[in-house]
């Protein structure tokens, strides 16, 4: 007979996988939190720091047992939520403690309205399987960060499962969803919180994966046993001989290894992995040297065991992991503090990281010098003299210095992000009316449209082409400056966009409401021309009836791919919707962050930095 394996448990003989090798702590802070503790007898006459908390004495952080951040994103503001809105579904008692629960997971979620979720009938009235089915149809994050925001905070929201779907099967729909877009936390925990007694086959393939994809190996043990009586692949079998030796069972470890050994289908690299795991949970594994050079490519299975093993994975093969990798790599603290540097920019583009960790991440994993700071030219450097290097103006000079430093054909909005919390802390003085524009830019980014708001009369001061833009940037993405059609003219004008730049800011404003009526007409006729649609229709319909969980994934399926490949008529029909669904201030967020990007650089989203 298989014995069954308790989650905690197998966390509690899985807990020196957890810490890093070298004993150094490689986990991401959450929005910049501390690396250092203050020195005693502190001067408190000394001057308050510019710098966030963490930046201003690098220094190697002492070994403990990793924590993975899990923040998400505030609607309006990226950084308003505490550090861990999922903590209070993770403190609840382990869903795998009881054999049979028979709890009802119809509304299911791990968002709250208070800490951020839209609310328990966001679904209301919607076809399930249809849902469903547009969900598994998404395969990669989308063009915009926003709506990417949007969406994960509707998946992970409270709500009511909508009808036509088993609960399991929704849960597992959004769980895929959020994995493949680069929200790992999210996806992992919400698979998570299911009790085995209430997952279907679906639910099984799909936590497997979020379980991989985090290197938690200890997630596969509730459901290792069920899951290789339901599904072929000979990473069950992997993942039930793992548990057993995790859980101390080095009988059945040793003999489940044996019988695979034996198994054609089996990779002999992928199972001295799982020895690996074995032999470093206290089993009496058999591992071998890993030789990467032995296989091809990189699986999900060997990218999970191996990060978990705490072996390196060869930078040059994360690819294969798809473009929602940016997201799983910031968070896992088995990949190489270097790699995941270089992919903080990514993962804020993508939403799956808020820009006070994308500071913070900057200074955790940055290289320091024989001093224990940063080199005034290396990318910390640079984003430090932003923070805190003099007056406004060399510290916005910082600024530039630091969206400037892009990888070529890198996307710059990652930079930008960099750039946002620094932003917030400039004064708003009228000697940065020049660079108004980008200050702008970076705090709407963030999610900050008051601070954003405050630079436009600053903006008037500067020339044609700055305040052109300042004035498109704050037209869709704050408010409370005139928009006429006038107005767009001079804004085209004075900047020399496109004609494609001009239908996106025109999207974006027609989708806000702010550019109707007659006079509006012909520019309409001219740059946005709408042609109706079964995606236009779906969409528009769910925006009427007010259903921002159908809005969000239609929204999604509208932007897959670069923000280049983004028709304007989809850009308007999911501004308008977002705002008919009551999420004005996010449609506002998504419009700048169009027009944000329509002079950027074309690059992917997903496309790492390697600067550091």
């Amino acid at each position: 007979m298989r014995p069954a394996f308790g989650i905690g448990m197998a966390m509690a003989a899985l807990a020196a996988l957890a810490v890093p090798v070298g004993g150094q702590d490689r986990s991401l802070p959450v929005g910049g939190q501390d690396r250092t503790l203050p020195a005693s007898g502190q001067d408190r006459d000394t001057p308050k720091s510019l710098l966030p908390e963490g930046f201003d004495t690098p220094a190697a952080a002492p070994a403990q047992q990793v924590v993975l951040p899990g923040a998400i994103s505030a609607p309006v503001s990226d950084d308003a939520l505490p550090a861990d809105p999922l903590a209070e579904a993770a403190a609840q008692p382990d869903p795998f403690a009881e054999a049979a629960s028979g709890r009802d997971i119809s509304g299911l979620g791990l968002l709250t309205p208070a800490a951020g979720g839209y609310g328990p009938a966001i679904f209301a009235g919607a076809d399930g399987r249809f849902l469903a089915g547009l969900a598994r149809r998404i395969a990669a994050p989308g063009a915009s960060r926003w709506a990417a925001i949007v969406l994960r905070r509707a998946l992970l929201s409270q709500a009511q499962a909508p009808s036509g779907i088993t609960p399991g099967d929704w849960v597992a729909a959004r769980a895929g969803l959020l994995l493949r877009i680069g929200e790992i936390d999210g996806a992992h925990r919400l698979a998570g919180a299911v009790p085995v007694d209430r997952y279907t086959p679906a639910l099984y393939r799909v936590a497997a994966q979020t379980a991989l994809a985090a290197g938690d190996i200890a997630g596969l043990c509730p459901i290792a046993e069920t899951g290789r009586a339901l599904w072929p692949e000979a990473e069950w079998d992997l993942g039930y001989g793992m548990c057993a030796a995790i859980a101390g069972d080095d009988i059945t470890a040793a003999s489940v290894f044996d019988a695979l050994r034996r198994d054609r289908r089996i990779n002999r690299f992928d199972l001295r992995l799982a020895e690996r795991v074995s032999t470093l949970a206290g089993g009496a594994g058999r591992a071998s040297g890993i030789n990467w050079n032995e296989v091809d490519g990189l699986t999900l299975y060997r990218f999970g065991v191996a990060s978990a093993a705490g072996l390196t994975v060869p930078p040059e093969r994360l690819a294969a992991l798809g473009p929602a990798r940016a997201g799983w790599l910031v968070r896992n603290d088995g990949i190489a503090p270097d790699v995941r540097l270089s992919f903080l920019r990514a993962a804020a583009a993508i939403g799956t990281l808020s820009t006070a960790e994308l500071v913070g991440g900057v200074s955790a994993l940055s290289p320091v010098d024989a001093a224990g700071g940063y080199a005034d030219d290396s990318r910390a450097g640079r984003l430090r003299a932003a923070f805190d290097g003099g007056d406004a103006r060399r510290r916005s000079a910082a600024m530039a210095r630091v969206r400037a430093d892009v990888a070529a054909g890198g996307d710059g909005y990652g930079a930008l992000l960099e750039t946002a919390a620094a932003a917030a802390r400039l004064p708003v003085t009228p000697d940065l009316a020049e660079a108004s524009p980008d200050i702008i830019a970076a705090l709407l980014a963030a999610g900050d449209s008051a601070a954003a708001r405050r630079w436009w009369p600053v903006s008037q001061l500067a020339g044609s082409a700055a305040r052109a833009r300042a004035w498109a940037l704050l037209a869709t993405g704050s408010g409370g400056v005139p928009v006429t059609p006038d107005a767009f003219d001079d804004w085209k004008g004075a900047t020399g966009a496109s004609d494609r730049s001009a239908a996106i800011l025109l999207a974006g404003l027609a989708g806000l409401g702010a550019a109707r009526g007659s006079d509006w007409q012909a520019l309409l006729d001219q740059y946005l021309p709408r042609p109706a649609n079964s995606w236009t229709r779906a969409i528009d319909a769910a925006g009427r009836t007010g259903r921002i969980g159908d809005v969000a994934i239609l929204a999604a399926t509208g932007l897959q791919g670069a923000w280049r490949d983004v028709p304007a008529a989809h850009l308007f029909h999911i501004i308008a919707n977002l705002a008919r669904s009551g999420r004005q201030a996010e449609a506002r967020l998504v419009a700048a962050e169009a027009v944000s990007r329509a002079t950027a650089p074309s690059a992917s989203a997903t496309t790492p930095t390697k600067s550091a």
